[in-house]
């Protein structure tokens, strides 16, 4: 049978402290599709077809699950130990005498760190999405042991974990791989990179309309030729940054329809960016922002031609 996955994490707090502000909830979890590519689903006793609005707790096949089932036990600090004794009766194999008495061990006394016993949870987001989740979290020192003890679940069966929101969307979160794997380098102007992006909004958002509506405003923002600088964070997750170097700001365009486009000045938008949105907008840290639902593609044109004429 196929070992469990070795990866492990050391801390929930460090995956969420780019995004999250202090008291939001939030779940770690992956796609379906994603869910999906793990070779251990059968060890684990994990379905293979999708069961709508289920818990499944994993079989104890590693160490985190066990602790998960069976609860996870530490040294009693200060460290004592006690004297435990144990019945030892096996079948000698050389000569098959029976052998059996008792024996005395000096051991570390240990006290319950914890026992979650805690599942997957199966179930639909808004955006039509399959998503496998954990029970909602939330980014406090409270809850630090036990986002960490269901991380490593995830590692331990799929060595790997994602972070959704309090309404169950994909984060997109500062980390190497969104940086070297998932975005693309280079202008919007260019076409593989045009694609990649259109790509990569398919995986955050399965409703057809939501995938038109964006791949649309990309192809808006191309004939402005901006350079892909990176992504948002906090209130900004889901969130592209678009660079107009001559022009001096740079335009956040999200995956996710509803929602709109803001711009900030190219100086400081990556100090305004990790601020929550509701920071951003009460203290007005933007230059401008366009609904995507209020004559979008007017507006935006009227500002960018604006400041192409200034320049």
């Amino acid at each position: 049978m196929e070992q469990s996955y070795r990866k492990r994490i050391r801390g929930i707090d460090k995956y969420l402290q780019f995004y999250l502000t202090e008291n939001d909830d939030y779940f770690l979890g992956l796609l379906f599709e994603d869910y999906l590519k793990s070779p251990l689903l059968d060890k684990y006793g994990l379905p293979k077809e999708f069961p709508d609005d289920e818990e499944i707790i994993p079989l104890a096949k590693g160490s985190v699950t066990r602790a998960n089932k069976k609860g996870k036990f530490v040294r009693k600090q200060p460290e004592e130990k006690e004297t435990v004794t144990r019945h030892i009766d096996y079948i000698r194999k050389s000569d098959g005498y029976r052998v059996e008495y008792d024996r005395t061990y000096n051991v570390y006394k240990k006290v319950l760190l914890h026992n979650y016993n805690t599942g997957l949870y199966f179930t639909i987001n808004e955006h039509d999405q399959k998503v496998v989740v954990s029970e909602q979290l939330n980014y406090s020192q409270k809850d630090s042991m036990k986002g960490t003890h269901i991380a490593n679940i995830f590692c331990e069966i799929f060595n790997d974990f994602e972070i959704f929101d309090e309404n169950l969307n994909p984060a997109i979160h500062f980390n190497t791989k969104f940086d070297e794997v998932i975005l693309p380098s280079g202008n919007l102007d260019n076409e593989n990179s045009f694609k990649d992006l259109v790509e990569i909004g398919g995986r955050f958002t399965k409703n057809e309309d939501e995938r038109k509506a964006y791949q649309k405003r990309l192809q808006i923002l191309k004939e402005y030729k901006p350079d892909i600088r990176g992504k948002g964070s906090n209130g900004f997750h889901g969130y592209i940054v678009f660079g107009f170097s001559n022009l001096d700001f740079v335009i956040l365009e999200t995956m996710y329809a509803g929602n709109a486009t803001y711009v900030f000045s190219t100086k400081d938008f990556e100090t305004q960016i990790i601020k929550d949105k509701q920071t951003v907008l009460d203290n007005k840290l933007h230059k401008a922002r366009f609904f995507h639902h209020d004559n979008w593609e007017s507006k935006l044109r009227k500002f960018m031609d604006k400041k192409m004429k200034k320049n």
